[in-house]
């Protein structure tokens, strides 16, 4: 209950200051719902699930949703190489007022590595992206790379801190695509469950976007004997 009640605090705090600093148009604030999921189905095999809901306001004015999933294996505890599919459905408001739907397929690759020192936890990611965009009957591609440190630290038993910024950039074209910042605290609800909240920011060539940020991430494992039986 107290975890609960520190993040409707934190909740109220982030959002007031948020839309308190600015009236709402695309640069605006709003919300985004994330969800990731790690899906153990052998030793070094795993399968990456992944989806955000994102809205210009607070869970009103669409922004963008988005799928990933693929393989990932796993070399070590803390090197994980993965590659996959992603789809991103997204609209952008013109200035007539009309909206514009873009449609985007991903294949990408993925490299990550993960470092623990004492309590903190360190981990890098690097993707290279594959994109096909489509918008008003007509279809590009790009390729995007983008590179992501996270750090992770507990700081009251089940509760921790987590901080990370990922840079992104085009490998033709403008090279730079995008910077996003996120900060915010999370609870562990089981070895398997976490839940978090915290603000994000997020920079392109001409505008940014705040957001309040609620994510949850979990872990399941195909491979635990118990579930086998059930299967059975």
């Amino acid at each position: 209950m107290r975890f609960i009640r520190l993040l409707y605090l934190l909740s109220c705090i982030l959002f007031q200051s948020v839309l308190s600093s600015q009236t709402f148009d695309e640069h605006g604030s709003g919300s985004w719902l994330e969800f990731s999921g790690t899906n153990k189905i052998d030793e070094k095999w795993s399968i990456p699930l992944a989806g955000i809901l994102r809205h210009h306001e607070p869970f009103e004015v669409y922004d963008f949703s988005f799928i990933r999933t693929g393989v990932s294996y796993h070399l070590s505890n803390s090197i994980i190489l993965t590659g996959g599919v992603a789809y991103v459905n997204s609209k952008s408001y013109l200035d007539s007022g009309e909206a514009s739907l873009t449609f985007q397929y991903w294949l990408y690759e993925e490299f990550t590595w993960k470092n623990r020192f004492s309590l903190n936890s360190l981990s890098h990611r690097w993707r290279l992206e594959n994109r096909w965009i489509h918008n008003n009957g007509q279809t590009r591609f790009n390729n995007r790379f983008r590179y992501r440190l996270q750090f992770q630290r507990p700081i009251y038993g089940k509760i921790f801190v987590k901080s990370s910024n990922e840079v992104f950039v085009n490998l033709d074209g403008a090279f730079f695509n995008q910077n996003r910042f996120y900060i915010g605290i999370g609870r562990e609800l089981s070895p398997d469950l976490k839940i978090e909240l915290g603000y994000l920011k997020n920079h392109f060539q001409t505008s940014h976007h705040n957001a309040i940020l609620m994510g949850i991430t979990f872990i399941t494992d195909f491979t635990r004997q118990d579930l086998v039986e059930i299967e059975k």
